[in-house]
């Protein structure tokens, strides 16, 4: 959404402008047309041409990864917020949603730019980056919603043909993490704690189990039996400060135990790489990262860990030097050779920030160290066999103001000359190879001695029969095809300008919006209503508001600034339990046209024209006050915030507004 409201910036609000009333429920009375006009967005898969992986990935005796039997080799990104995306939530917490746009549109652009140019893996989480989007909110409780945008995601992958990479929890953060499994263990005090506390190590377990068992509610697929997952990692980056070998016997511990619920898919560690001893660490020797609690070759060794991994981030290591940027990765790949594994560089980055030396043209040059590394090991049959970059922004996404927005510190935008590069190293590496899912006599030709069997999963449901107008992501979906699909949030129709998209049981309307007539799917064209609707809301002057506003009106759904939320997020903020307020940027028109949807209960509406948010109220009072400023800032959560305006009351012309002022100030 283009600008959506921060919890900060609502609880001022609402402290400061009195906007904390209970809501009730709307009446919509728009033009409304039965949705089988409006086209499918155009990066929509209709046609599933891409054959969805019916294989797993498994390992060749010659090191390789394979799928079927065709030689596979990693080449992906990293994709932050990934489920909370999936799931629709409204805002996030790093990069910003794209203006006007939904977080499954993002998992399905983002997939379909990934796909085209040429890479076939994507690493996410498992877990969410917020509290907001808690995925597990209390030892063995689960948010449906939540888990449900994990389902998406993993669904539209399996549709296009991309491999995942998910880590079961993550050392960083303050959800699904390391120190969430602390805080809920009576017997664990410290973020250490958790690799040899009795209660961490078995709220761990529970959690893998939960997520290897989870059965995805589109394709009716347990996780732990769906190709479209290449592989587990078992934590994200794990630090265990001054640990001795502590890391290294919970990796043994739990990739057995992960291997028991789960045969089928490739485990790893998920680690940064770093050593206990010697000088290949950053910064060469007796650095900080020998206290860190890793060793690459020990937590590698296990037979349950079936590939190394590693990571490389000079300039949060505080090493960019040269030599270091290339010996880090040569000792890896030699380090793997002699594990007998394959090697995948799981996450790599490199800062462009503005005011330092670190530009795009060091990023470049970075970028192509790694990837002629790549390219050299796979054509001389080293271990080094995939890598994933950090962090791919789509157009639109802005980077959080901690790391000056924009790009944020490694942000990839497919317009980029470091995405070029990606895209040059993996047309490279396709050329190794026969054509991704060619035919069987190609594929067979990619690993000796292979013989292609059946497909090693069930085909997922077929629901095209419930389609809208034959338009693909309309209708129902789930193992059954009865499980609705609200197509607004999913962005898989488009209505057109100056209509709002209101879902329905295994359908949508398209609706004008009020001063519009029209279709609502092919054309809402402006009416004589739209100048008598604006004439209606009359003022008592820029920053005033009504000294008792009433209370809240449940704001329209389709309504202009409306958003649905499937995550409940946008409840939890002050004065929004029971539907209140706009969620998206709205102006003043359509801040009346949101109060005229809601007739006839709107008596008046609060705007601000700095948030760009709206309020609809009913029985205000006839006192004028001023109006308290407020503070607005970044569309991010937990950006910081700045006072910068002022709300402002309009009364609908007969529904008795204010008549008096008053110096107080409503607060």
């Amino acid at each position: 959404m283009a600008f959506l409201l921060t919890a900060v910036t609502l609880w001022l609000a609402h402290q400061q402008c009195g906007l904390c009333q209970q809501a009730t429920s709307s009446l919509l009375t728009a033009n409304t047309l039965s949705a089988a006009a409006p086209a499918p967005l155009a990066f929509v898969n209709t046609t599933r041409s891409n054959t969805p992986p019916k294989h797993f990935v498994t390992i060749t005796e010659d090191g390789n990864f394979a799928v079927g039997c065709q030689t596979f080799y990693p080449m992906g990104w990293n994709q932050w917020e990934w489920l909370e995306s999936g799931a629709g939530a409204p805002v996030l917490v790093a990069a910003s949603l794209p203006p006007n746009k939904t977080g499954p549109w993002l998992v399905r652009d983002v997939m379909s730019k990934g796909q085209a140019a040429g890479l076939n893996v994507i690493r996410a989480w498992a877990t969410s980056a917020s509290p907001y989007y808690a995925l597990q909110t209390s030892p063995g409780n689960f948010s449906e919603p939540i888990f449900r945008g994990l389902d998406y995601a993993l669904d539209q992958a399996r549709q296009q043909n991309l491999k995942v990479i998910l880590s079961l929890t993550n050392n960083w953060n303050s959800t699904g993490s390391v120190d969430q499994f602390v805080s809920w263990s009576p017997t664990a005090h410290v973020h250490e704690d958790f690799f040899n506390d009795p209660t961490c190590m078995q709220l761990y377990q529970q959690y893998a189990s939960a997520i290897i068992n989870r059965v995805n509610y589109i394709n009716g697929r347990r996780y732990g039996d769906d190709p479209t997952i290449m592989a587990w990692d078992l934590i994200n980056e794990p630090r265990c400060y001054k640990c001795g070998n502590r890391v290294q016997e919970w990796v043994n511990t739990m990739a057995a135990y992960v291997k028991s619920l789960d045969s089928k898919h490739l485990l790893t560690v998920g680690e940064e790489g770093f050593y206990p001893s010697g000088d290949s660490d950053p910064s060469g020797n007796q650095t900080w990262a020998y206290n860190e609690g890793q060793d690459f070759l020990a937590d590698h060794m296990s037979s349950d860990i079936d590939f190394t991994a590693f990571h490389h981030w000079p300039d949060n290591w505080l090493d960019n030097s040269t030599s270091f940027e290339i010996g880090w990765v040569a000792k890896h790949i030699a380090d793997a050779a002699s594990l007998g594994k394959p090697l995948i560089l799981e996450e790599f980055g490199k800062w462009v920030k503005n005011g330092t030396a670190a530009g795009e043209a060091q990023r470049d040059a970075f970028y192509t160290l790694v990837y002629d590394a790549l390219q050299m090991s796979i054509s001389n049959g080293s271990a080094l066999k995939g890598a994933a970059f950090w962090a791919w922004y789509d157009e639109g996404q802005v980077g959080p103001e901690g790391e000056g927005g924009g790009d944020g510190l490694y942000g990839i935008r497919d317009t980029s000359s470091t995405f070029d590069i990606v895209r040059s190293n993996a047309k490279t590496i396709a050329g190794l190879i026969p054509g991704p899912f060619a035919s069987k006599q190609q594929m067979a030709q990619a690993v000796p001695n292979c013989v292609l069997g059946p497909a090693e999963v069930p085909e997922a449901p077929d629901c095209s029969q419930t389609w809208v107008a034959n338009q693909p992501g309309t209708g129902f979906e789930g193992p059954q095809c009865n499980v609705d699909i609200n197509e607004c949030l999913r962005q898989t129709v488009q209505c057109t300008p100056n209509a709002g998209c209101i879902n329905t049981e295994g359908a949508y309307n398209c609706t004008c919006w009020p001063g519009y007539t029209g279709d609502g799917a092919l054309n809402c064209t402006p009416s004589s209503q739209l100048l008598m609707m604006k004439s209606d809301y009359t003022t008592d002057g820029i920053g005033t508001v009504s000294c008792d506003q009433g209370r809240d009106i449940a704001y329209p759904e389709g309504a202009p600034g409306f958003v649905y939320d499937p995550t409940g997020y946008l409840l939890t903020l002050p004065g929004r339990q029971d539907g209140g307020g706009s969620a998206a940027a709205v102006d003043l028109t359509g801040c009346q046209q949101a109060c005229e949807m809601a007739q006839p209960e709107c008596d008046a509406i609060v705007y601000n024209s700095v948030l760009q948010a709206c309020f609809l109220k009913s029985g205000p009072s006839g006192e004028s006050c001023q109006a308290a400023s407020t503070a607005c800032g970044s569309e991010q959560i937990n950006q910081p915030q700045a006072a910068c305006a002022a709300w402002t009351m309009y009364y609908k012309v007969g529904s008795g507004g204010a008549s008096t002022s008053s110096a107080a100030t409503a607060g």
